[in-house]
C-alpha cells in the first residue's frame, strides 16, 4: 500500500499513449482496484493523487469492454469524492472527479446503478456546486472552458437521470431530489432554473405528477414569475419553463388554477418577442393546451385588455395569436397560433356566452356579446390555414368539426363565410364534400333557382361530429358530414353571401347528400 502513491503516476504515463497497455489495464479490472484503493480507510493517503486516478480511469472508460467490467459503483464513489470537503473546494480535483462520473454516466447501466442504489442525491449536489462554487475562481480560460464542458455534460446527464423510467420508482415527488429542482426555480441562477424546468418536465410526464406539481408543490408560481420578468431573455430558460407548463397544463384541473400565465405580462407577452421563434412557438403551444376545454381561460384571453379611447378597437390576446400568425414564417408556430384561435371559436359555441364573453357585454349595444367580439377579430386567414394545410389531415378534421359548430348560428356563419373565399379554401370544402376540388366539380346550382336550399334527408340526422383520431378510415365520411352541415348552415345564415358562393355551396350539398345516400344504401 505504502507503494501506491509511487506506482500511480508511473502507471498514467505507461498508459497514457498507449492503447494496447489501455485495452489489456481495463480486461485486468484496473479501474475496479483503483475504486476500492479510493474506498480505502487509508483513501487519505491518496488524495494528492486524485488528479492520477481519475486521469488513469478517463482512459479505461474509452476501452469498448469497460462498462461490462467496471466497478458498478464507480460513478457514485467519485462523486462523493467531489463534494466532499476534501475536494468540493479544489477546482482541480473537483473537474477530474466529477468529469470522469461524468464518461461512466454517459453509460445506461451505471445511470441505472445510480438510481437503484439511491445515490442521485450526490449527483445533484455536484451538478449545484459545479455551477455555483468556481465562477469568481475562473481566471485561467483552459478551466473555464474545461468547467463550462463539464456543465454541459451534467445537464446532459441530469435529463438522462430524471427521464429514466425507473426514476419515479425510487424518488417520489416528496423526496430531496425532485424537492431540491423545485428550490433551484428560485434559485436567482438562469442556468439552474433552466435545469430545473428540464428535469421536472420529464417528472411531469403522468397526469398524477402534473397535478401535484401545480395542487401540492404550487411549481407554477415560480414558473409565472419567470415568464412575467421583462428581464429574463435568456432563450434556454424561457424554453424550459415554458416545456415544463406545457405537461402541466394537460391535466383539466390544472387549467384554471394556471389561469394567470395568460396575463398580459406573461405568456402573451413572449408571442411578440419576434427575436426568439422556438420560444414563441412553446408559448403559443402553452396557450393552445390552456385554453382547451377551459371556458375560464378562453374568456382571459378574449377579455379586452386596455379600455383604449372610446371608438377604437378592444385589444385582446386572440389580436396577439392572429398577428403571431400573420409575422411567423415558422409553419408549426402558424398551426399553433391557428389550432389556438379555432378553440376559441368552439368554447364560443359550446360554452354559456355570458360566462366566456363577460368582458364584451354592452349595456347600450343591444348586438349580441359574441358578434361584437367577432366584429373587432379578423379569422378568416388564420382559420383557413386550418383547412387548406395538407400536412396534418387530423388538425383539418377538427377544423371542419369547429366550422360545423360555427355555422349553426348566424355570427359564427358570417366567420365561416369570410373564411371560404380564401385562396385554397373552397377547394378544401369540395374535396371533403365530393373528395373532387371545386374545379373538377359539377355545373352550380343557379342562385336564381329555389330560395330554401336543398335540405339534407332527415334520416341522415347530420350534427356536427368530432373525428377520432383512432379511428382514421372514418375520417372521410365524419369529414363529409360536418363539411354538409356547414354548407347548410351558412347558406341558411349567412346573410352575406354572394350568389356565386350560395351555387357553390347549393351544388355540394346536393353531391353530398347523394354521396351519403349511396353509402347509406351500401
Amino acid at each position: 500500500m505504502s507503494l501506491v502513491p509511487y506506482l500511480i503516476p508511473v502507471l498514467y504515463n505507461v498508459l497514457v499513449d498507449y492503447e494496447p497497455a489501455q485495452r489489456l489495464a481495463s480486461e485486468s479490472r484496473l479501474s475496479s482496484h483503483l475504486i476500492t484503493l479510493l474506498q480505502s480507510p487509508n483513501r487519505a493517503a491518496f488524495s494528492p493523487l486524485v488528479t492520477y486516478f481519475c486521469k488513469i480511469l478517463a482512459l479505461l472508460i474509452t476501452q469498448d469492454g469497460e462498462v461490462a467490467v467496471a466497478d458498478s459503483e464507480t460513478a457514485s464513489v467519485l462523486l462523493k469524492l467531489a463534494v466532499s470537503p476534501d475536494h468540493n473546494t479544489d477546482i482541480e480535483d473537483f473537474l477530474a472527479l466529477v468529469s470522469t462520473a461524468a464518461s461512466y454516466l454517459a453509460n445506461e447501466s451505471f445511470q441505472e446503478q445510480l438510481l437503484n442504489s439511491k445515490e442521485a442525491d450526490v449527483f445533484v449536489k455536484a451538478f449545484y456546486i459545479a455551477h455555483t462554487q468556481f465562477d469568481s475562481e475562473l481566471d485561467d480560460e483552459d478551466t473555464a472552458k474545461e468547467l463550462g464542458q463539464l456543465c454541459t455534460s451534467l445537464l446532459t446527464t441530469l435529463a438522462d437521470l430524471t427521464g429514466n423510467d425507473a426514476f419515479p420508482a425510487h424518488y417520489s415527488l416528496e423526496s430531496s431530489v425532485p424537492q431540491s429542482l423545485l428550490k433551484w426555480l428560485k434559485e436567482p441562477h438562469v442556468i439552474l432554473q433552466s435545469a430545473a424546468c428540464l428535469a421536472l418536465g420529464n417528472l411531469s410526464r403522468s397526469d398524477q405528477a402534473s397535478t401535484a406539481f401545480v395542487q401540492k408543490y404550487q411549481a407554477h408560481l415560480s414558473l409565472i414569475a419567470i415568464l412575467s420578468d421583462p428581464e429574463i431573455k435568456d432563450a434556454q430558460l424561457l424554453h424550459s419553463a415554458l416545456s415544463f407548463l406545457k405537461n402541466l397544463a394537460i391535466p383539466a384541473q390544472n387549467k384554471t388554477v394556471l389561469g394567470d400565465l395568460l396575463k398580459p405580462v406573461s405568456v402573451p407577452r413572449i408571442l411578440t418577442i419576434d427575436t426568439l421563434p422556438q420560444v414563441q412557438f412553446s408559448a403559443v403551444s402553452l396557450v393552445r393546451l390552456l385554453l382547451v376545454n377551459c371556458p375560464d381561460n378562453v374568456r382571459r384571453v378574449i377579455s379586452p385588455i386596455t379600455a383604449e379611447v372610446e371608438g377604437s378597437g378592444k385589444h385582446t390576446t386572440v389580436h396577439d395569436m392572429i398577428s403571431l400568425f400573420d409575422r411567423s414564417d415558422t409553419e408549426p408556430t402558424r398551426l399553433e397560433a391557428a389550432r389556438s384561435v379555432a378553440t376559441v371559436c368552439r368554447v364560443l359555441h359550446t360554452a354559456p356566452t355570458e360566462e366566456v364573453l363577460s368582458g364584451w357585454s354592452s349595456e347600450i349595444e343591444k348586438t349580441p356579446s359574441r358578434d361584437l367580439f367577432y366584429a373587432e377579430h379578423d379569422l378568416s386567414q388564420v382559420l383557413s390555414f386550418l383547412i387548406t394545410q395538407e400536412k396534418w389531415p387530423i388538425l383539418k378534421s377538427e377544423a371542419w368539426f369547429v366550422f360545423a359548430l360555427m355555422s349553426r348560428s348566424k355570427d359564427g356563419a358570417q366567420v365561416i363565410a369570410k373564411v371560404l373565399p380564401i385562396s385554397g379554401a373552397m377547394d378544401a370544402l369540395s374535396y371533403a364534400v365530393t373528395g373532387k376540388t371545386a374545379n373538377d366539380e359539377t355545373p352550380l346550382i343557379e342562385s336564381g333557382a329555389p330560395e330554401i336550399p336543398p335540405a339534407i334527408p332527415e334520416e341522415l340526422a347530420l350534427e356536427p361530429q368530432q373525428v377520432d383520431p383512432k379511428q382514421k378510415a372514418n375520417m372521410a365520411k365524419v369529414d363529409r358530414e360536418n363539411c354538409l352541415v356547414l354548407c347548410t348552415e351558412v347558406v341558411k345564415n349567412g346573410e352575406t353571401l354572394e350568389s356565386e358562393q350560395v351555387g357553390r355551396l347549393r351544388s355540394l350539398i346536393r353531391q353530398g347528400t347523394e354521396l351519403l345516400g349511396e353509402r347509406a344504401e351500401e
